[in-house]
């Protein structure tokens, strides 16, 4: 493994860790008891995480072909 692939598991798994505990805690802090918001809230959060996911994977890929001979 790569020491580009390593970095980028580390963030990957520290991301979704920080990630899930952020989201659990705004839902049961913040978030009024209601199942609308609910509803809205958690497709939301469970859609938004993947945006910041592909940044981390995207720098984990090598780069141009071209680039390493």
């Amino acid at each position: 493994m790569t020491s580009k692939k390593v970095l980028g598991l580390i963030l990957f798994l520290g991301f979704i860790v920080i990630y899930s505990f952020a989201a659990m805690l705004l839902a049961v802090h913040i978030l009024p008891d209601n199942r609308w918001v609910d509803l809205l809230f958690y497709p939301v959060v469970g859609i938004l995480w993947i945006f910041p996911a592909m940044k981390i994977l995207r720098f984990m890929l090598p780069g141009d072909p071209s680039d390493q001979e």
